[in-house]
């Protein structure tokens, strides 16, 4: 062969060479684009992409799967109070803990912001996904998060929709579990598997309305009544009246069961009147048999309007009601959504002599500031803080200054959810005003209340007046 053969050969191989590179170098670019396109930059997780990859196989051949949708409850509060840098740290330490706790059975994704996905295929039934979602809740709540050197304490609410049953596609498990995820986060219980009857989106949701509408002409819905204490024990102070529903075929329902659908449409203007209504006709009921109480309704942040004030007047009217002897209670949501409004209507309550309740607070956004010029004159501390007050020595701290706060702002103070002695005696000896939970009554039928009520022998009440 001759030297420019040679030469030749030399030079196709080293261009041959040189493609094959550039060829493998433009391969491992494109996978690198291709990984980074499917992997959030924060938490290195897979992104929504990389779900739709891991999932849509699954699905389009038939196989079970099922899909756990997470959010951090309260996460705005992190972002807001110690800025945005913290807030990313913190998911970062989210991320890590979810997916060693999800280990191979889960593929943990990050959807945006503090929402997280598991994807879990072939799981054996929607048992096996619950567990799988009251681990990681139990994860985040030892996680031992912090940002910089602040420890923070963390907590989630799971929806859960399985393949098949809920949805045929991930667009539609994604949908449902969002769905179940916020039924769990306004019933505060943590995880909810997906519901077809209580999605106020589908058909089940509509037709629960429309049962409901009859139901309130039929009389299926029925009030049961939790007292409430003094902070000793020794006297009943008054009864919170709770909706429930006798559902023909489904059977007792709870406020979380159907109020949510309600609450999207005029006629939770309609039940919060026949609550009203029917709660001070059975304590007038009960006056008359010598058990003198207040009675306390819950308002929806829906209703809390100027209308409210002609129901409160139409109600008291209509059972010689005194207004000092009726409590009505509001929710953090109500004060936040519409400070201005949540003011003006408080004070049109508070002229006409009916006390006003913040009820469940701490479990949402609100501050004692919140308060500042709202004419209220009762502070209802969540039940996560009380239930398990003596096992975390934190809870007692932020109750303790909750109560002596609350005081020296003039407002009494309410426990609610003490479900042991050991938490009644604590807040007790903290000073709390008022208890309720478990450890006195479950909420009871009015037959059941009245026998409760003299079983006790509780003292009967002397009225608090307003300043």
């Amino acid at each position: 062969m001759s030297a420019a053969s040679i030469a030749w050969t030399i030079a196709v191989l080293q261009t041959l060479l040189a493609a094959a590179a550039l060829l493998l170098l433009c391969v491992r670019r494109d996978r690198g684009r291709a990984e980074l396109a499917r992997t959030d930059p924060l938490t290195g997780l897979g992104n929504r992409r990389a779900l739709a990859e891991a999932a849509d196989p699954l699905l389009a051949a038939g196989r079970g799967a099922g899909l756990l949708l997470l959010d951090l409850d309260g996460f705005k509060d992190v972002n807001d109070s110690l800025g945005h840098t913290a807030g990313d740290d913190v998911l970062v330490q989210v991320a890590r803990l979810l997916s060693a706790t999800a280990g191979e059975r889960g593929r943990v994704t990050r959807l945006g912001g503090d929402e997280f996905a598991v994807l879990v295929a072939d799981p054996v039934d929607a048992q096996e996904l619950e567990v799988l979602a009251k681990r990681l809740l139990a994860a985040l709540a030892v996680g031992g998060f912090h940002a910089g050197t602040i420890p923070l304490d963390l907590s989630g609410s799971i929806g859960i929709a399985l393949a098949g049953q809920d949805g045929r596609d991930l667009g539609q498990l994604l949908q449902r579990a969002d769905v179940a995820m916020y039924a769990a986060k306004r019933a505060r219980c943590g995880v909810l598997r997906y519901d077809a009857a209580t999605d106020p989106h589908s058909a089940g949701g509509l037709e629960l309305l429309g049962q409901l509408r009859q139901a309130m002409e039929e009389d299926q819905l029925v009030l049961h009544y939790q007292p409430k204490v003094s902070g000793d024990g020794a006297r009943l102070l008054g009864f919170e009246a709770l909706v429930r529903w006798n559902h023909p075929r489904r059977g007792l329902l709870l406020p979380a069961d159907f109020l949510p659908h309600v609450e999207r449409t005029h006629l939770i203007h309609a039940l919060t009147r026949w609550t009203m209504i029917t709660a001070l006709r059975q304590a007038a009921t009960w006056r008359a048999q010598g058990l003198r109480t207040s009675m306390a309704v819950n308002v929806s942040a829906v209703s809390l309007d100027e209308g409210l004030l002609g129901v409160v007047e139409e109600a008291l009217a209509l059972t010689r009601w005194q207004p000092q002897d009726l409590v009505l209670e509001i929710t953090e949501t109500a004060v936040v959504e519409d400070p201005a409004g949540a003011r003006r209507t408080v004070a049109g309550l508070r002229e006409r002599g009916v006390r006003v309740s913040v009820d469940d607070f701490g479990a949402g956004s609100t501050s004692l500031g919140h308060l500042r010029g709202l004419a209220v004159h009762e502070l209802k501390i969540d039940r996560q803080f009380v239930a398990e007050l003596a096992a975390h020595p934190e809870d007692e701290v932020i109750v303790s200054a909750l109560i002596a706060l609350a005081h020296r702002l003039g407002l009494v103070v309410v426990a609610e959810g003490v479900e042991t002695v050991a938490a009644a005696d604590r807040l007790c000896a903290m000073g709390c005003d008022e208890l309720q939970g478990y450890f006195f009554a479950r909420p009871l039928p009015a037959a059941a209340a009245l026998a409760w009520a003299r079983s006790e022998g509780l003292a009967e009440p002397a009225v608090v007046e307003l300043a």
